[in-house]
């Protein structure tokens, strides 16, 4: 068993409203919402996963944000949509699109609705997997040259969550930016080990960490899929323990060294991988412990072996986390079931991450809308 770093200070002992905290919500937000495709005639992730072959999986994805993965397999239902709708446009073009939408999206309705709903904390997507980055960065893309907002929608929205009773936490894809040289997706090996693992990127990597530390002072830092095979990630621990004493980071970032990037290396990979989830299913939480984490992450998973960690069950409404327009009142989860999850999770030292996805024009959904009007009775 690995010992826990020297730089994860609350993990036996996390600060007080964290531990109160029950429910919380997620933000999914960005280029994918202009699309908001997604298969809907598919399991949910968790099932869906477990029941299929990877390829097949990650070429039928439920999750919206994955379009620009999605549509790089020729004959999946996003290239389909993709070639229908916008012919050969590159992903890219949504992000005209979304910066002019963008700009109606009032962050006070968002703070109200979140608040009556009885969420503790709120945590913002501010990059996913597609690179779009959801403020005024003053980090370059070496890429994609102003791909980004041109406001501080984060910062607006820190302050509006934060003037309501929440605490503000942000997202960044650490591993993942498909901005950089982009290998599909369809197995453990290239999610884990296809990453651009050039000096640039762990630069470009960590000098969003700083910015999102130093600007906004993160009460959560919640990193998605890994972290590149960077040896200052113990010195942005450090950094950002040090700004924010009271700062929580999140289970999901490991890093796997650059020797595995070739191709014998992923085939190794797939098959540990494929046994390691596996089991990690099976005994979720139980199976080695990671280096870095306050709190352990599942996703679409409430199960959980009762012990001392701390963790968070994160889901969508419905199968995906960026809005879907086709989603149908059967693909969402009942009030009732969130309050169930909440009421069951909160005992186990859990909390459940609620997202909600806005459309592009930054509007929630009626249907997403209802559920957190309707949790406010809790």
């Amino acid at each position: 068993m690995v010992k826990p770093s020297p730089v994860n200070i609350h993990r036996d002992d996390p600060p007080a409203w964290f531990k109160q905290a029950d429910f919380g919500i997620m933000i999914h937000w960005g280029l994918y919402s202009v699309p908001a495709f997604a298969p809907t005639n598919v399991p949910d992730y968790d099932t869906f996963i477990k029941s299929k072959p990877l390829k097949f999986f990650f070429a039928n994805q439920p999750y919206a944000e994955w379009y620009a993965n999605s549509i790089l397999f020729p004959d999946s239902p996003a290239a389909r949509y993709h070639r229908e709708h916008y012919g050969n446009a590159p992903y890219s073009d949504f992000a005209k699109t979304f910066k002019q939408s963008a700009q109606q999206v009032d962050v006070d309705a968002w703070a109200d609705a979140f608040a009556n709903a009885g969420a503790k904390y709120v945590v913002i997507v501010t990059k996913h997997h597609d690179g779009f980055v959801l403020y005024d960065t003053d980090v370059a893309n070496p890429y994609q040259p102003d791909y980004h907002l041109d406001f501080d929608f984060v910062g607006q929205l820190a302050q509006a969550v934060r003037a309501r009773g929440m605490h503000f936490g942000t997202y960044y894809s650490s591993l993942l930016d498909w901005t950089f040289p982009h290998v599909p997706i369809a197995d453990y090996g290239s999610l884990m080990l296809g990453n651009d693992r050039s000096k640039i990127y762990n630069q470009y990597a960590r000098a969003h960490w700083h910015e999102l530390i130093d600007r906004y002072h993160s009460d959560i830092l919640w990193s998605d899929i890994g972290y590149p095979d960077d040896p200052g990630l113990p010195d942005l621990f450090r950094y950002y323990y040090d700004q924010v004493p009271d700062g929580l980071v999140n289970d999901r970032w490991r890093q796997f060294p650059n020797w595995l990037r070739n191709k014998p290396g992923r085939a190794v990979f797939n098959i540990a991988a494929k046994y390691v989830m596996n089991q990690e299913r099976k005994h979720p939480g139980d199976v080695g412990e990671l280096k870095y984490y306050d709190y352990r992450t599942l996703e679409y998973n409430s199960d959980w072996k009762e012990n001392k960690r701390y963790f968070e069950m994160t889901r969508g409404m419905d199968k995906s986390f960026g809005y879907n327009q086709f989603s149908q009142s059967k693909d969402y989860i009942t009030t009732a079931a969130v309050k169930k999850l909440i009421a069951t999770l909160h005992p186990k030292r859990g909390r459940l991450l609620l997202n909600v996805g806005p459309d592009r024009y930054g509007n929630i959904p009626p249907y997403q809308m209802k559920i957190l009007q309707q949790l406010s009775d809790r």
